[in-house]
């Protein structure tokens, strides 16, 4: 009887000390993980903190200290599959894991010691691409040479770009018939040989185009390349962008149909759907040259079968009102290239000036990469009253225009350039009044300094030749100032003056400007400038300046420009507010 009781009496201890037991281990259990990293930093620290599971515990959750020691023994041969991609194979790694009142305490100390470097690097190129120079170029820049650092990034980077080369340039069978990495822990060198096969490259086949409204024989003239060429998915992305901007259709789907490809050409397909044939324009807008202005068009974009195209505007606005038609055929390659008959009425009136003139003109297009030039003439007939002086010209003026553009962005620009030159002629032999040679050249440039600084630069220039001045009309000779011209002073409000002090323009221009403007914030900037110019008589005439300020707004047409300008050369110095929409070249 004694024994049992002793006995009832120790198993009700024994469960009272498991029970403070239980209560002493659920007090330690802590989630709080404190782990700390010595000897490394940058991408490495980075690669180990998110491959190491003891730093990545969950802070709201309970870990038993078994738990914790498991996590903190795992880690180190985690450390070492985090290096191993950066080349680091016989890292010494020494470790502490201690208890405190806050939670756990984990310190990893590494010394890296030195990384695996390549001795040996075969890359062999089978099939076609073996004569490809992209795919050798490809190679030849590849940072993994004899002597480097073996990485295991660049290695799968490179193995990848080889594989999208191939099929963006018709390799449609490509494959990696080897690729072996093999690495020398001991002697601490690594060494790779890889054979890539791309075998045989496809080429263009036949196109059909699945658009009935426009003729079979402009859509050939879209494409820029030619049947039987070498494949390349750049060319069927510009040809899907050529005609979608030709505005003859609302979608375009050009596609390689390779499921159909015989004696490797593969047929291109080339799905349309219809744009809305006429097309209309209102806008409403403001400028400081223009005054308040509305404009409405009216487009037919196409006209016939053969793409024929009509576009016409009507500007009406405080200072200068115009109606402007264009009738374009398109040329050899329709993309860039058209013939255009032109014509233009055109209001104007300023504070020294009137005009009412009437051109009507046909011209050629072409164009080559970022050149375009613009050969053509027209016949101009203009009322005018400037100054004390009126008439009327009648000229019958051949131009020709080249252009040239290169630029990061279509419309909001970080770096690129811009091109004019322009050179019009004019004999009392043919059709004219008065014999004319006018050229002018402009200049403008966008260039990046550091981060989120740019520097604009305008340079533009002008001469005309005249034994008749007086009947030059105003449409032809060199005036300054204004939004685009020399900030500070007002629409064409710079240039040689009667007697009456009223501005009657030049045979000479000169302007020059140089902006600096700084990205404060996504879609904004503010700039500081420094205008100079003037037209003139004679080329020694002195110049106006202008300094300012000016906040810009980056809209998805382009800078939108709020400028304060002051015209430092007048009395007074007064200031002006300028107001532009548009691209910075």
């Amino acid at each position: 009887m004694k024994i049992n009781i002793m006995s009832t009496r120790i198993k009700k201890r024994i469960k009272y000390l498991l029970a403070l037991c239980a209560i002493s281990i659920c007090a330690s259990l802590q989630a709080k993980v404190n782990v700390a990293f010595d000897g490394v930093d940058g991408r490495l620290l980075d690669n180990i903190k998110s491959y190491v599971q003891i730093a990545n515990l969950n802070q709201d959750k309970d870990y038993r200290p078994f738990q914790i020691r498991f996590f903190f023994k795992r880690a180190e041969s985690e450390i070492r599959t985090a290096l191993e991609p950066f080349g680091y194979y016989n890292v010494k790694i020494s470790s502490q894991l201690d208890s405190t009142e806050e939670g756990w305490q984990a310190r990893y100390t590494i010394t890296l010691n030195q990384p695996v470097r390549l001795t040996d690097v075969q890359w062999t190129l089978k099939g076609d691409a073996k004569d490809d120079s992209v795919f050798r170029s490809v190679l030849e820049h590849s940072p993994l040479k004899q002597g480097h650092v073996f990485e295991h990034a660049p290695y799968e980077q490179l193995k990848t770009q080889l594989l999208s080369l191939a099929a963006q340039r018709g390799y449609r069978d490509a494959e990696w018939e080897k690729a072996n990495v093999r690495v020398d822990i001991e002697a601490n060198t690594a060494s790779i040989n890889a054979t890539f096969n791309s075998g045989a490259r496809y080429q263009f086949g036949a196109i059909d185009f699945n658009a009935e409204y426009i003729s079979e024989d402009l859509l050939q003239r879209y494409p820029r390349f030619e049947r039987s060429e070498p494949f390349n998915t750049a060319s069927l992305s510009d040809l899907q962008v050529n005609i979608s901007e030709s505005g003859y259709f609302e979608t375009v789907q050009v596609n390689a149909l390779w499921d159909q490809a015989e004696q490797n050409q593969v047929p291109i397909q080339v799905d349309t759907t219809p744009n809305q044939r006429t097309h209309y324009r209102f806008g409403l807008g403001y400028g400081t040259d223009t005054g308040a202005r509305i404009t409405a068009g009216y487009d037919r974009r196409w006209i016939n079968p053969e793409g024929h195209q009509f576009k016409s505007q009507l500007q009406l606005s405080q200072f200068e009102s115009r109606l402007t038609a264009l009738y374009q055929i398109p040329g050899p390659r329709p993309q860039t290239d058209s013939y255009q008959f032109r014509t233009q009425l055109a209001d104007k009136t300023t504070d020294s000036q009137e005009s009412q003139l009437i051109k009507i003109g046909a011209a050629e297009i072409r164009a080559f990469k970022h050149w375009q030039y613009d050969v053509g003439a027209y016949w101009l007939n203009e009322d005018f009253e400037i100054g004390q002086q009126s008439g009327n010209a009648q000229l019958f003026v051949p131009t020709i225009e080249w252009r040239y553009l290169s630029a990061d962005e279509r419309v909001n620009i970080n770096h690129g350039w811009r091109a004019n030159f322009s050179l019009q002629t004019a004999s009392k032999d043919v059709f004219s009044e008065a014999n004319l040679i006018r050229g002018r050249f402009e200049l403008k440039s966008v260039i990046p300094l550091l981060d989120n600084w740019r520097l604009l630069a305008r340079a533009e220039i002008g001469a005309m030749y005249t034994n008749s001045f007086e009947d030059i009309p105003p449409s032809l000779r060199f005036f300054a100032g204004g939004d685009q011209s020399v900030r500070g002073y007002a629409y064409e409000q710079l240039g040689p003056e009667d007697a009456s002090g009223d501005v009657i323009g030049g045979r000479y221009l000169a302007v020059a400007s140089a902006e600096i403007d700084y990205r404060f914030a996504e879609n904004w900037r503010v700039a500081a400038f420094t205008d100079i110019g003037n037209a003139m008589l004679e080329p020694n005439q002195p110049l106006k300046q202008s300094v300012g300020i000016g906040l810009r707004w980056i809209s998805p047409i382009g800078s939108v420009r709020l400028d304060l300008a002051q015209a430092i050369d007048e009395p007074n110095n007064p200031w002006r507010i300028h107001l532009t929409i548009g691209p910075d070249l």
